[in-house]
């Protein structure tokens, strides 16, 4: 390496040196004036074909200058050997994820490394996710037309199945460039009654039960470019395997056999067993149907109780363990939760149960089985989704634990008081600095940086880092057929 660094020194000095002998021959032999030979003011003259023969040889100079300018840069970037992470196969024997060497904790060494993101050094232990039918895992990864021309709507072929919709604003991309999924305000999952209204079209969980002889023909004109083949084969897929549209298709059946008295759904939102030692839910624990008045149901705050028509739309706690599979059904087929509020840690001391984010970091892991990644499009719709039930459930908790955070010490809502001045104080809901993206953590990180200025001066660079799509630790760990943009991961 120093001896690289030698040759491209002296080599660079030789054309320096060689360039002066030129310029200095030139101006003796007045093949072209020099700046200092050219008087300045009124008295000075250079006829036109001179100047214009002075100023091409001036730029061909300096262009041969920037050009070996780059060479000599890129001959230094070439004695400089490529970093490369190498391949994925560092394995955390606590949960099987896999990860980059360089990826593990500061504090741990090459030889035994641990991995902190994944599931909290064990305290975090979820069930892997079901195996997929066969069909749709074949959607996933063939190359066959069909798949490729589902993979490529895989969010509409989702959206026309799901039980729930998808609520927020949607910012819709235009243009070249690499595919995203982005959205601004808050998301909410919504469902409504067992029937639609009368005069008005069924909808999202509806389409199971309401006029199921024609429901491909109703589907299929929500979203008329989809294959009817495929939604058929998926619409046969979901009835055998899935425990929220069996409850649904009973309803259908008992609607079908004209009983006389009205029918309640209620989806339960407690679970009668540890879902980390048992397989994925099944018809009967996350539902219940009944029949009769309603007098005889004493539903849960967080349990869904589904009418035959109400007129009403019923929103989805993001705590809800059926949030996630009632409108991801091509990615939790089977019916798998989400997280929830039950969900236990293992062996912790300060706290019992496991939080959105220590849920979701330990799903989107790679680890071999697992197939939701395969999902392109839909995968990036759901941890976006995600991404923003983590902040939701943040704020909740910021908003109802106010008197914990002591916010009435903090400036700005005594001052008004104190004053007087009541007329924009009611109910404030105060964003600790820790709260990231709030104008406290903002003002902080601006104190930080003053301070720093204050000490070393002002800054000389603003760096900043981006990535390649084709830098080979990307490219060859990706699963067949996909891109780098399916793997927001």
């Amino acid at each position: 390496m120093e001896e690289c660094r030698k040759r491209v020194a002296k080599e660079r000095l030789a054309k320096e040196r060689q360039a002066r002998l030129i310029k200095r021959q030139n101006i003796k032999n007045n093949n072209y004036p020099s700046e200092t030979q050219i008087p300045s003011g009124q008295e000075a003259y250079e006829p036109l074909d001179l100047r214009q023969k002075r100023l091409t040889k001036e730029r061909k100079a300096r262009s041969r200058k920037s050009n070996n300018n780059e060479r000599e840069i890129s001959d230094k970037l070439e004695c400089i050997p490529r970093h490369d992470l190498g391949r994925i196969d560092q394995i955390y024997v606590h949960c099987g994820a896999k990860f980059w060497m360089e990826e593990k904790d500061h504090s741990s060494n090459r030889t035994f490394p641990t991995f902190s993101i994944c599931c909290a050094y064990g305290k975090v232990l979820l069930l892997p996710l079901t195996e997929s039918p066969s069909y749709l895992l074949n959607l996933y990864t063939s190359s066959e037309s069909d798949a490729i021309s589902f993979r490529k709507n895989i969010r509409r072929y989702n959206n026309v199945l799901a039980c729930t919709s998808f609520g927020t604003n949607i910012d819709t991309f235009h243009g070249q460039g690499i595919s995203n999924f982005r959205i601004h305000g808050q998301v909410y999952h919504q469902i409504g009654p067992l029937l639609p209204e009368e005069g008005h079209q069924p909808a999202f969980a509806q389409l199971y039960i309401y006029d199921s002889v024609h429901e491909i023909e109703n589907r299929h004109n929500i979203m008329q470019e989809l294959d009817e083949e495929i939604l058929l084969n998926l619409l046969n897929m979901m009835d055998e395997c899935n425990p929220y549209i069996q409850n649904f298709r009973h309803v259908r059946d008992l609607i079908q056999t004209n009983v006389p008295d009205k029918i309640f759904m209620v989806i339960y939102a407690d679970r009668t067993q540890d879902l980390r030692r048992y397989n994925a839910p099944t018809a009967s624990e996350v539902a219940a149907i009944m029949v009769g008045d309603g007098h005889e149901l004493h539903t849960a705050n967080r349990n869904i109780l589904l009418k035959m028509r109400d007129g009403n739309l019923q929103r989805i706690s993001e705590i809800h363990p059926s949030y996630d599979p009632l409108h991801y059904v091509l990615l939790f087929p089977r019916g798998d939760d989400g997280w929830h509020v039950d969900v236990l840690l293992i062996g912790s001391v300060n706290r019992e149960r496991v939080t959105a984010m220590q849920f979701y970091s330990y799903r989107l892991q790679i680890r071999d089985g697992d197939w939701i990644q395969n999902a392109g499009r839909l995968y990036q719709q759901y941890i976006v989704d995600q991404y923003a039930k983590i902040e939701q459930n943040r704020l909740n908790y910021l908003k109802h634990n106010q008197a914990t955070l002591q916010t009435d010490l903090y400036n700005g809502v005594m001052d008004a008081i104190h004053a007087n001045d009541n007329s924009n104080v009611g109910r404030h809901i105060i964003l600790p600095s820790s709260f990231a993206g709030g104008p406290r953590q903002m003002y902080q990180l601006y104190q930080d940086a003053m301070s720093i200025v204050s000490r070393f001066g002002k800054p000389d660079l603003f760096v900043t880092f981006t990535y390649n799509l084709r830098w080979p630790e990307i490219t060859r760990e990706l699963l067949p057929h996909q891109s780098a943009v399916d793997r927001p991961d």
